[in-house]
């Protein structure tokens, strides 16, 4: 995950000065609808990740291969039906919700023509990924993340050299997606024999995957809807130049998540796992994992915090810096206060109750839409940025009340997380007021330091583990 962000720093700049703001805004909209494809999978690709690791944690593998290839047969069929849609809807997206200019639609239609046919691909391929999840093959993924990731920003700046149309730049994208997904099913048959002997559909597979994917649609719609919804609205109330302005930042923040994503990743099925058969080991997965993820995430979100104005400034320039920066404060502290929602959003799927965070995310849909057109009439991108920290805010608060109030083992550690939330959010507030720049990067070197002298118990015990398993 480190590969794409260093390359995104390099070629960001340069593809806003090729493409020009308008482009690039309408880029960053097709790279936010390669990540939302997986509201076509019905669930179904996180259900077979928790369900084959299940399996092989209790050694049950009588029926795995049907199972397996039923959740791919219905994923290829719902990837078929995401890509018929797409194709005919995506003259109406772009003329009408997202008002590209006149001179830019039809390669706007084309690119998004393009990006549809791309959809099955995408989402069988997250199947492979969580089989070889479950069966806890990290590094071969990695290997196979890092040119993808890497392509996603190169291969647009490739295609600039010769072309700044958007809908060259989505065919690359296209072809990297088709040729991972072919990488990541080899990779996958070599740990799950089973798909080197493809089967037909298993009715009686449907309803275990349904069930537990059913309650993951949801949130597969909901959750994704709410986190890039701001960035059409930008669009649509603002223009694709605030898109920009906007989703540049936003772009880097999210991508700073690599360490959070990659230990929640590794924890799903690992929770999956223990919830059926070690009990104590779910929790010290849970609270460990959160004291990790918060120590390491502290510095990163508040560094960017601090040292935004000059960072922008070197980066992109002075009318970056001027609109961005104010957007870049609200939304560092909403990544870190993100952070704290990630365990409980796991244990909570992985302990099989997706149902509570499918609600969660339906019942904070109508009032974050509400706050986040108010706020974007009257302050803007600005505004768009704090509704959006206000509602990760929440969601946070009542996914870690829910897990107190699911896992009474866990409930005094859900409390703590509570609290926090709370303290840090005081903490970046006090952040945001402070002006002169050696106080700012004074109090970045301390908070470093707390954060390393908090993590220093976790390296300690992993080297131990790595000379225990050397020696």
């Amino acid at each position: 995950m480190v590969a794409p962000m260093l390359i995104a720093l390099i070629t960001i700049p340069l593809l806003i000065d090729g493409m020009g703001k308008e482009r690039f805004g309408l880029l960053s909209i097709i790279w936010i609808g390669v990540g939302y494809f997986s509201l076509f999978d019905l669930g179904l690709g996180r259900a077979l990740t928790k369900m084959v690791a299940e399996r092989l944690g209790r050694s049950e593998l009588a029926g795995l291969d049907l199972l397996i290839w039923t959740a791919l047969n219905l994923l290829a069929v719902l990837g078929l039906i995401g890509a018929i849609l797409l194709i005919i809807f995506s003259q109406p997206l772009v003329t009408g919700l997202l008002q590209v200019p006149s001179e830019l639609c039809d390669e706007a239609i084309a690119a998004f023509r393009v990006m549809a046919v791309g959809i099955p691909f995408v989402i069988l391929t997250a199947a492979c990924v969580g089989i070889l999840e479950a069966h806890q093959c990290f590094g071969v993924i990695a290997k196979i993340r890092i040119p993808l990731g890497v392509l996603t920003f190169v291969g647009p700046l490739a295609t600039m050299q010769f072309t700044p149309s958007i809908a060259c730049a989505t065919t690359v994208l296209l072809i990297s997606r088709m040729l991972a997904f072919v990488v990541y099913y080899l990779a996958a048959a070599q740990v799950q024999k089973e798909l080197l002997r493809p089967r037909l559909f298993d009715g009686r597979q449907v309803r275990p995957l349904l069930s537990f994917g059913g309650w993951l649609t949801v949130t597969n719609i909901v959750g994704p809807l709410m986190t890039y919804l701001d960035r059409f609205l930008v669009g649509a109330m603002l223009g694709l130049t605030a898109v920009a302005y906007y989703s540049t930042p936003y772009e880097v923040l999210s991508r700073l998540q690599l360490l959070p994503q990659a230990i929640m990743g590794v924890l799903f099925p690992a929770m999956a796992l223990a919830h059926g058969v070690d009990k104590n080991r779910l929790v010290a997965l849970y609270v460990n994992g959160g004291k990790v993820i918060y120590w390491t995430m502290l510095p990163v979100t508040a560094g960017v915090l601090l040292l935004a104005p000059e960072a922008l400034l070197l980066w992109l320039g002075e009318d970056f810096r001027d609109a961005a920066t104010p957007v870049v404060h609200w939304l560092a502290a909403g990544w870190m206060l993100n952070t704290l929602a990630r365990p409980s959003f796991t244990l909570l799927q992985a302990s099989g109750r997706p149902d509570l965070v499918a609600k969660t995310h339906v019942a904070e849909l109508l009032p974050y839409l509400g706050l986040l057109w108010w706020l974007a009439g009257i302050y803007g991108i600005v505004g768009v940025a704090a509704a959006w920290t206000l509602r990760v805010t929440a969601d946070t608060l009542i996914l870690n009340i829910l897990v107190a109030k699911q896992m009474p083992a866990l409930r005094s550690q859900a409390v703590r997380i509570c609290i926090d939330v709370l303290a840090t959010g005081v903490a970046f507030l006090v952040f945001w007021t402070m002006d002169p720049i050696i106080l700012r990067f004074g109090t970045f070197a301390v908070v470093s330091g707390l954060a390393a002298l908090r993590l220093w118990p976790f390296v300690r015990a992993l080297a131990k583990d790595r000379f225990l398993l050397r020696g």
